[in-house]
């Protein structure tokens, strides 16, 4: 059966390696058949549910549901393949809706589980004004192949702040993509943790306007042959507005982290402020980072920087930790976390940062005791 948005992604051509998002993980590899002729017709949809992550009942004004229509007006270009696709193959679109005025003293939990041979699901998110809202977000399921499409919107005057853990299995193939649109003086903070997955492909962007801000931070541990590709773009689209990418990858064995960036920042937009940092810790002699921050500036009065460094592990740190009694492997493990977490450092929550840093501890033990 054909449809407007199965239409619509057949009508676009593949990306070659040559387009900046596409350089180093290709099309046809993330695609879940390899053919991208293919539109697969035996996805399910990926289960989600909505929570307090005290445990308390959901407050009013804040809900999940099922909703027929597309999110308007996405921050996605309509050329993007990968949105496309999602949007072709999603059984299901659920709504996340917070009510404006919403000021919430616990975080929300929304609960994503991905089973099956291959599983997708599309999410919007709808911030209402002068909201102060934090969440968690957990991905986790045995899918061999996961789609997420999530686009969202944060409105004037509100303070968003969410974490996401990515813990699919470790065979998974995940294609994700992600679109924000920031309104006037509001706040995003997003934080990512991105352990699970054999190979990921994430696409996320965001256009900001005047007097807002938002930071993106990522934190990736790659092991095995895991590869992790993180492709974002933030719009500028008008000035006085600031933008945070912060990116940390930790590569061991014969994984490879994969961090490319771009900065817009239009004509017209000055006073924008827009930085984006790459750093990758290299664990072995067989472990890979390719990181590309780029920056595309049309406007006069602005601040913009960008920077990219790979390294070994310190052999300092590793020899203090050990004179202190870890064992090598322990040692390594410890200062891994401390870099990793040091990426969240601007996240702006404790209470989500603790959160973060003991679903990475957990995972470093588990890694530990293999």
């Amino acid at each position: 059966m054909s449809t407007p948005s199965i239409e619509a992604y057949r009508s676009l051509p593949v990306p070659s390696r040559s387009v900046h998002a596409w350089r180093y993980t290709p099309w046809k590899k993330v695609h879940p058949t390899g053919n991208p002729d293919v539109i697969p017709t035996d996805v399910i949809a990926a289960s989600v549910s909505l929570s307090m992550l005290d445990g308390t009942d959901v407050p009013a004004g804040i809900s999940l549901k099922m909703i027929d229509s597309q999110y308007p007006d996405s921050p996605l270009p309509d050329d993007d393949i990968a949105a496309a696709f999602l949007r072709g193959i999603c059984k299901e679109h659920w709504h996340l809706k917070v009510e404006s005025k919403t000021v919430l003293e616990s975080p929300l939990l929304v609960e994503i589980r991905a089973g099956g041979h291959m599983a997708a699901i599309e999410m919007s998110v709808e911030i209402g004004a002068h909201s102060e809202v934090e969440s968690v977000w957990t991905i986790s399921g045995e899918a061999s192949w996961f789609g997420f499409l999530r686009q969202g919107s944060i409105a004037v005057g509100t303070e968003y702040t969410e974490v996401m853990e990515q813990a699919l299995s470790s065979s998974t193939v995940l294609l994700r993509g992600e679109g924000w649109d920031i309104d006037r003086d509001a706040l995003m903070s997003s934080g990512l943790l991105s352990l699970g997955g054999s190979l990921l492909r994430s696409d996320l962007r965001s256009r900001i306007v005047q007097g807002s801000m938002i930071r993106q931070l990522i934190a990736s541990h790659g092991i095995g042959d895991r590869s992790d590709d993180h492709h974002l773009e933030i719009d500028h689209v008008f000035g006085n507005n600031v933008s945070r990418v912060v990116l940390h990858s930790a590569c061991d064995d014969s994984s490879r982290g994969v961090s490319t960036g771009q900065l817009r920042i239009a004509k017209g937009a000055d006073g924008s402020n827009a930085s984006q940092i790459f750093r990758n810790l290299l664990l072995s002699p067989d472990a890979r980072a390719e990181s590309i921050p780029e920056l595309e500036v049309l406007a006069d009065d602005v601040s913009a920087a960008h920077g990219a460094a790979s390294a070994p592990i310190d052999s300092e740190q590793l020899f203090y930790l050990e004179s202190r009694g870890l064992d090598p492997e322990a040692a390594q493990h410890l200062v891994v976390e401390g870099f990793l977490i040091d990426a969240m450092k601007e996240l702006g929550s404790a209470k989500l940062i603790d959160w973060l840093r003991g679903r990475l501890t957990i995972h470093l033990d588990c890694a530990l005791l293999e």
